[in-house]
């Protein structure tokens, strides 16, 4: 069996105490680059969950193979919707 360890840190930390419509700095970053920085981030790291899960597919049989099998093409389907709002961001902006 493939024992595998998988830690995640997610933090997102900064005040949002601000003035809806007021713009606020991020250090010289854009929110659009902010935002397709995330989206990119997103799609690398649900491909490796769905890598890992495929992993795990031989080890079930029956309603639960074809379960996990139906999820990990969510995880496909949910990363072609991103990488589709990023080619809209490139058009719009």
């Amino acid at each position: 069996m493939h024992e595998h360890e998988h830690e995640h840190t997610y933090t997102h930390s900064h005040p949002h105490e601000h003035e809806p419509g007021v713009a606020h700095d991020h250090g010289g970053v854009s929110p659009a680059e902010r935002t397709r920085a995330l989206l990119g981030y997103m799609i690398e790291h649900n491909e490796h969950h769905a890598e890992e899960l495929a992993e795990l597919v031989d080890t079930l049989e029956g309603a639960a193979r074809k379960r996990l099998l139906e999820a990990i093409g969510s995880f496909e389907t949910g990363n072609v919707q991103l990488r589709e709002v990023l080619e809209l961001m490139g058009k719009e902006g």
